[in-house]
């Protein structure tokens, strides 16, 4: 074996090698790249996928919550409602009282007293119960 011989066999094993690196560099790096690609792909649509999920929860939720507003509105409607009817019956629970009031101190000074019926010096009955 002449040493031009194994010098010409080292280069080429060298250069074949150093085109063998390039060529599965090449290979691994397309492979590499269409992985990166298809995950890419993959994670866009998973996000589409949350993102279009999420839209619809959103939405389902808003005509939730807009509905319990109207409902809330209704139910402050009528508790405003019930208020007025509670405030107009009191205030003529109130006329009731103070009409009976000016009935019974115009008993008490004599101006209309029914004979018989005990009253205070301020002029109510002392042993009548108020009547509802």
């Amino acid at each position: 074996m002449n040493l031009a011989w194994m010098i010409s066999a080292g280069t080429a094993a060298g250069l074949g090698m150093i085109v063998g690196g390039a060529i599965a560099w090449q290979w691994c790096s397309s492979r590499a790249m269409k992985r990166q690609r298809r995950l890419v792909a993959s994670a866009r649509e998973q996000y589409a996928t949350g993102t279009q999920g999420l839209r619809a929860t959103n939405a389902r939720l808003q005509a939730s919550l807009d509905k319990e507003k109207l409902a809330i509105q209704g139910r402050l409607a009528a508790a405003a409602a019930d208020h007025r009817a509670e405030l107009v019956r009191l205030e003529g629970q109130l006329r009731f009282a103070y009409a009976e009031i000016d009935r019974l101190q115009a008993r008490g000074t004599g101006e209309g007293a029914a004979p018989g019926v005990p009253t205070d010096a301020h002029g109510f009955a002392l042993t009548r119960p108020f009547e509802r």
